[in-house]
């Protein structure tokens, strides 16, 4: 049985199917009513870029075809690893041999007044994206808690999906504190100004306004009124002027500044669904506790994913697990060790991430700083590379504008390889110079 229908899960069910897998009967339990897809391209489908049915991970038919009984739509409630039995939330049991918890990770709503608000969404599932489109098109003015990945990809998506005015809200001096240094988030900054993205550093959002059936500031004046009883959530408001009680009508900065926003998204993370194994006596910390097969402390339940712990191959940190890819290479491990192959997951690199806003790619992978840094600045191309060095090897980099040969910079900083004195290539961007001078060899 595999609980989750995202990267795990699917990566699991082929790795079960393949040749040698043997004939096993296989449930998924899906708590979503919707195919498997790509939550990464989301925002492409709140912007209006994308099609729903082009962010699927696989073809429709793709679990009937493998022979895998699918239940769609309700969520795993209660794990029982004594007796080998799960508890859906209608109501059914279901019974498995071995069990792999793929249950993913949970966007955060930190506990502000208002945040429950008709208006205030996350951005993390494809009801989420409706949601969001639905009222994007009815909507002036948008605020955007976060000025992390998620938020900014979200901001850029309501800018194209028609919203006038939108300003993204971040706690930190600049964008992206964790994953970018100064000048490439200046770069993103710069990019997303150019869509007309607003922002304001060092503030927090404090409280979400409803309305009390007074003027809807922020909603497009169409001279229509709500219909009785309409939400925002699901099919929203056609436009108008009078906005009922518990609908959003704007945010309170911490330094009380009101903001009118018809609409808001907090992007302030996410957190690991651990609740299924950790209610069943499942060791816990950053993420499910899993040993290097990704078995977790109950007999014959693994887990993978962004619900699981790992250790950071670079700092030997235990981190949550939290990236498209791995999720995919941990699918594949757990479920070749659920048919008894005894394959060890190796320390993983989490601190990858890319993304694209606009015409600005940015890449960062390991360390952001270190004892040598070396950097280059062309701004007539649009180019940016940081390479951080730890001795001889290379601990991390930043690349933005021009990302050209980002698979040599992450394979050498996953290999630990001496490459300094190939530095003036690298800086350069001429990757296949070291690739060719076997470096890249295994």
């Amino acid at each position: 049985m595999i609980i989750g229908n995202s990267a795990a899960g699917v990566a699991a069910v082929e790795t079960l199917r393949r040749p040698g897998g043997g004939a096993s009967e296989i449930t998924v339990v899906a708590g979503e009513p919707e195919t498997a897809y790509s939550r990464c391209l989301l925002p492409d489908v709140l912007a209006g870029r994308r099609a729903e049915a082009s962010i699927r991970l696989r073809p429709a038919d793709f679990y009937r075809r493998l022979g895998v009984t699918l239940f769609s739509g309700v969520r795993a409630v209660e794990l029982q690893p004594g007796e080998k039995k799960v508890l859906l939330k209608d109501g059914r049991e279901l019974t498995y041999d071995r069990l792999l918890l793929a249950t993913g990770a949970a966007a955060v709503r930190p506990e502000l007044p208002g945040v429950r608000a008709d208006g205030v969404f996350v951005l993390r599932t494809m009801a989420d994206a409706r949601a969001l489109s639905a009222v994007a098109r009815r909507v002036t003015a948008a605020v955007v808690a976060g000025g992390g990945l998620v938020g900014l990809k979200a901001a850029l998506a309501l800018k194209l999906a028609g919203v006038a005015g939108v300003t993204v809200v971040v706690a930190s001096p600049r964008l992206l504190i964790r994953q970018l240094d100064e000048r490439a988030a200046a770069m993103v900054e710069g990019e997303l100004k150019e869509f007309g993205v607003q922002f304001i550093y060092n503030a927090g959002v404090k409280e979400f306004i409803t309305g009390t059936g007074g003027r809807a500031s922020g909603w497009r004046q169409d001279g229509g009124r709500f219909s009785p009883g309409e939400h925002l959530s699901g099919h929203g408001p056609d436009g108008g002027r009078e906005l009922p009680a518990g609908c959003l009508s704007g945010v309170v900065l911490d330094d009380s500044r009101e903001l009118p926003a018809g609409l808001a998204v907090v992007a302030k993370g996410v957190r690991p669904e651990t609740e299924l194994a950790a209610r069943a006596g499942g060791r816990v910390g950053r993420g499910i506790k899993v040993d290097e097969y990704l078995c977790t402390s109950l007999p014959d339940v693994f887990a993978a994913g962004d619900c699981i712990e790992v250790t950071d191959r670079l700092t030997g940190q235990p981190v949550n697990s939290a990236l498209w890819t791995l999720a995919f290479e941990q699918g594949r491990f757990a479920a070749a060790n659920m048919l008894g192959q005894r394959r060890a997951y190796p320390a993983p690199l989490t601190r990858l991430n890319s993304a694209r806003f606009g015409a600005v790619d940015v890449i960062s992978v390991g360390r952001l700083d270190g004892p040598e840094v070396f950097t280059l600045d062309d701004p007539l191309s649009r180019t940016y590379r940081r390479l951080v060095f730890d001795g001889d090897r290379l601990a991390g980099f930043i690349l933005a504008g021009r990302v050209d040969g980002a698979g040599v910079y992450t394979a050498l900083v996953k290999s630990g390889r001496p490459v300094k004195q190939h530095i003036r290539a690298l800086l350069g961007g001429r990757t296949g110079e070291v690739a060719v001078s076997g470096l890249m060899a295994r």
